[in-house]
């Protein structure tokens, strides 16, 4: 902290308090409010000063992998892989939640059961898939939502 630049940045915070109370007329009162401000810029630098730098860089980080998120560039997620087994045609066969699940394992792609459904509805309900109520093994106890091309 005993550098030629921490000296310049403290000129400029005492310079920028009293700007601040030049309008007030009462000496006492001027005295507080240029106290208090100057304690203010005070505080502001050490917190900067404290921040850790990998914090600083982390932030930075998370800032372009939002904007890389937000632009939709290199989308991955349940959707998106289904969609890809859409393009594969995967679904020519009416196919079962856990047979999606297992092709998906199958490409490396390790996603639970309930994080599938919601998927699969949403490309049901943009007629990118049909979904269908059948028997899971023929004879008649269990049904479950097969699905399939449109």
């Amino acid at each position: 902290m005993g550098t030629g630049d921490d000296k310049t940045d403290y000129a400029a915070m005492v310079a920028e308090a009293e700007a601040s109370v030049a309008a007030v007329k009462d000496p006492e009162l001027r005295r507080v409010a240029f106290e208090k401000i100057l304690t203010t810029l005070l505080d502001g630098k050490q917190l900067k000063a404290q921040q850790h730098p990998s914090t600083q860089r982390r932030a930075a980080r998370s800032g372009k992998t939002k904007a890389k998120r937000a632009s939709g560039v290199n989308r991955q997620g349940p959707k998106a892989h289904v969609e890809k087994l859409i393009g594969d045609g995967f679904f020519k066969k009416q196919r079962t939640m856990a047979e999606v699940k297992a092709e998906l394992a199958n490409n490396g792609h390790h996603i639970a059961l309930t994080s599938l459904s919601g998927p699969l509805q949403t490309l049901t309900q943009d007629r990118k898939l049909r979904r269908q109520k059948a028997t899971a093994n023929g004879n008649g106890s269990k049904q479950a939502f097969v699905y399939s091309n449109w």
